[in-house]
């Protein structure tokens, strides 16, 4: 029963009572004229008191006493909606022979007269208020992610194939889990640093962000591995299915190492599932001397060309790469440099130089 919908007593009085007295009750029920019209509008349509007033040209307590007599007989059900109170014909009302034929009677009547042409215009009514509210406009517009990001990111979820575990390296203050959280099943939020946690953390307490597992590791660290087995442990995946790395790799002491160990993370191929994603998000190369006192960058960026060789040499396959909007920058003090992303996926063979790699290379 849907919700604030009352319960229909109709069985109590319509075709389970064979009582002769019964049927005289609902003979007399029907019989005032203006009711088989209500049941007819309320057999086409869901309708309010006032709306069935305005149709038949009634004053609204007189509608309100009919309706509540065929409420009491079980014949129309309601439905609460603030203060409004929708009618309809109650399920199972029209199977009554003398109901059915008061509802012919009353559409015959109604389409006669011109009221039921009139249904739709009463419907339409209903969202004058809503056209009124949105034609002011005038509202200035907000440029930049909405605050129901979250919820339309929920809605886009189910089309993804492979969405049981995001890692998010670099995580920093947490940004980036606010995109991923809404997506995926689970997500570890990893960075070296504690404070960067601690301003993470806040933010998933704040928006509730209850599948994210802060982890405090290097990207190679034991404590990230055993954060990974721990969000597989029920699972066969080896892997994250997507790995995001937001501008870490122009603070990695060695790049290629970096993207070889970010690689290592991902879930490698199986059957006829691809490998897990590694994203990588950086800048083009550049010649701002300053971003290295300001962010502590290590390196000037990557030309796309290098970024694309590291990506291969590290095991990516599928390779594909891209500018970035300025618009999509941000405020920061990075935001007048050149923004890459190139995604590719794990392939077969383990990233030189990786555990698994390491692991193969033991076997005889």
């Amino acid at each position: 029963m849907p919700p604030n919908e009352e319960p229909t007593t109709l069985s109590a009085t319509l075709p389970g009572a064979a009582a002769a007295s019964s049927r005289w009750e609902l003979y007399r029920l029907l019989a005032d004229p203006v009711r088989p019209r209500l049941l007819a509008l309320v057999s086409v349509e869901e309708l309010g008191v006032g709306e069935l007033a305005d149709l038949l040209r009634e004053g609204q307590p007189k509608i309100s006493r009919h309706a509540s007599a065929l409420r009491e007989a079980g014949i129309v059900a309601g439905r609460k909606q603030g203060t409004w109170t929708l009618l309809r014909l109650a399920p199972g009302a029209s199977e009554d022979a003398v109901v059915a034929d008061a509802v012919a009677a009353g559409l015959a009547s109604c389409r006669a007269d011109g009221t039921l042409a009139r249904v739709d215009e009463v419907i339409a009514a209903r969202d004058e208020a809503t056209r009124e509210f949105f034609a002011r406009g005038g509202r200035p517009v907000k440029v930049g992610p909405p605050h129901e990001l979250g919820a339309y990111l929920a809605a886009l979820a189910p089309l993804l194939p492979y969405r049981r575990l995001a890692i998010d390296v670099g995580t920093g203050d947490g940004p980036l889990l606010e995109v991923l959280a809404p997506i995926f099943e689970k997500v570890l939020a990893v960075d070296r640093e504690g404070a960067q946690l601690a301003l993470a953390a806040e933010r998933v307490r704040r928006r509730e962000l209850h599948n994210v597992t802060l982890v405090r590791s290097e990207i190679d660290g034991p404590e990230l591995r055993a954060a990974l087995h721990e969000a597989l442990q029920h699972h066969r995946a080896r892997g994250a299915d997507v790995v995001f790395a937001s501008r870490v790799l122009h603070h990695a002491p060695v790049p290629a190492r970096a993207l070889r160990a970010l690689t290592d993370l991902a879930r490698p191929p199986s059957g006829d599932a691809p490998g897990g994603a590694v994203c990588i998000l950086d800048y083009e190369a550049h010649d701002d001397l300053a971003l290295r006192e300001q962010q502590a960058d290590l390196w000037l960026g990557f030309e796309p060309r290098e970024l694309k060789r590291l990506a291969r040499a590290a095991g990516l396959i599928d390779v594909t790469w891209q500018r970035l909007p300025a618009a999509w920058q941000g405020e920061g003090p990075d935001r007048h440099l050149a923004w890459q992303l190139l995604v590719g996926k794990r392939g077969n063979e383990a990233p030189a130089g990786s555990a698994g790699h390491q692991e193969e290379k033991k076997k005889p």
